[in-house]
């Protein structure tokens, strides 16, 4: 998810939240009459008026309409995209162009991170931030790793990734969570090491 969609996400739920809390206040307010006056009935005429009219079956299927795309619109933003599959190398020149497949090298680098660190189950993805490319690397810790040799082989990787990539565009992020079988319950039992 995009730091922009996430920023929406909090802003449309703020907005949501306080509508619900003032309809809510305002309700209590109708039923004990703390601050307002209301009268005690509710004139439904002019509602009747409009849902009578010719218009009114047209207005809402296109309001109907407009809502359900806005809701596949908000459904796919959240969709997980792959992150990106490839990244130019910059001995690429215009007798050729240099590339190096990113998905592949996400596997190799989590293949190699297993070899080297008490992990299992480590996958590789890539994700696009901003003008750089992360290798993130998903794992769970084994039950009887040491901590040094996961910073060990951390760095291990970190040195050998920015040594392959030089122009810094492309970064490793290592995302450990904890063994499968002894799951902290409550808490946020991941670890991320940069």
């Amino acid at each position: 998810m995009t730091t922009r969609l996430r920023l929406l996400d909090r802003t449309v739920c703020l907005v949501l939240g306080l509508a619900l809390v003032a309809l809510a206040l305002l309700a209590f307010d109708w039923r004990y009459r703390v601050v307002g006056d209301y009268p005690d009935t509710v004139r439904t005429s002019a509602a009747v008026d409009v849902v009578d009219s010719s218009w009114w079956p047209w207005a809402f299927a296109a309001g109907a309409l407009v809502l359900a795309l806005l809701a596949l619109t908000w459904l796919l933003a959240h969709l997980r995209r792959p992150g990106p599959g490839s990244e130019r190398l910059d001995a690429s020149d215009p007798t050729g162009r240099l590339e190096v497949d990113l998905r592949s090298t996400a596997s190799a680098v989590a293949d190699r991170f297993a070899e080297l660190a008490p992990v299992v189950h480590v996958r590789g993805t890539t994700e696009q931030r901003g003008r750089h490319v992360l290798l993130v690397l998903h794992g769970h810790v084994d039950p009887a790793a040491d901590a040094d040799a996961l910073a060990e082989a951390t760095a291990t990787c970190t040195r050998e990734v920015a040594a392959a990539f030089p122009d810094d565009d492309v970064r490793l992020r290592v995302v450990l969570e904890s063994p499968r079988r002894r799951r902290i319950r409550g808490g946020d039992d991941r670890v991320r090491v940069r």
